[in-house]
């Protein structure tokens, strides 16, 4: 059994579980980020471990949780 952790599926899936909007979550992550970045951010397969640590700390989930396959 070889599935592939999709990180950005991964983040998508907790972000609605928290009820937080792709708007808030760019905020969250400053200046650089809006609501499109954060959109083609879930779409990517992998994502850079320190971006994933950020989101998991922003999403109050351990970012282990971000590390799952789906």
């Amino acid at each position: 059994m070889n599935e592939k952790i999709h990180h950005g599926r991964n983040i998508k899936r907790f972000r609605e579980m928290m009820g937080i909007k792709q708007e808030s979550l760019a905020f969250e992550l400053g200046p650089d980020w809006s609501q499109k970045k954060i959109s083609l951010l879930e779409q990517k397969e992998e994502v850079e471990e320190e971006l994933l640590r950020q989101v998991a700390e922003i999403l109050k989930v351990p970012a282990e949780g971000l590390f799952v396959v789906n």
